[in-house]
């Protein structure tokens, strides 16, 4: 038991630094004036709100509940599928914290979303220990293309 709970506590900590990082896209959308750069911005927030339920789930700061989790993963699969195109085009925005290596090593950046879809695909949420124990290498794989391809 001491165990679960340790690992549930690293989780909580893990997913509140891998927030942190992906925090920087909480300004307002309507400060953007490109539309390429605010569905960008759209996507990532979508994806940061499904890991926050995960996360929370995963730590025990919200009660399992089967159907949520499910339709998280479902929608944080989808998401996970649209990150890669969604930076194809070079669309940039003074409100953008996408830097410009992502055009400039646009086969490093695929390489990094490939590595999200393939761990987002390997999420467990048959119950809080599976999920708790899929969880932090989809939270991995965002650190890692974060701290390469986004403004700190």
């Amino acid at each position: 038991m001491q165990f679960k709970r340790r690992l549930y506590v690293a989780i909580h900590i893990g997913l509140t630094v891998a927030l942190a990082l992906v925090g920087g896209i909480v300004y307002a959308t309507e400060t953007i004036n490109n539309p390429e750069v605010r569905a960008r911005v759209e996507l990532m927030q979508g994806l940061k709100a499904q890991m926050k339920l995960l996360g929370e789930t995963a730590a025990g700061a919200q009660p399992f509940d089967a159907d949520k989790v499910s339709a998280a993963i479902a929608a944080l699969q989808q998401g996970a599928d649209a990150v890669a195109p969604a930076f194809r085009p070079k669309a940039d925005d003074p409100a953008s914290q996408a830097l410009p290596e992502i055009w400039a090593s646009p086969a490093e950046f695929r390489q990094k979303t490939a590595k999200l879809v393939k761990t987002v695909a390997a999420l467990d949420g048959s119950d809080q220990g599976a999920l708790a124990g899929t969880l932090d290498p989809v939270l991995a794989a965002c650190k890692d293309c974060h701290g390469r391809f986004k403004m700190q």
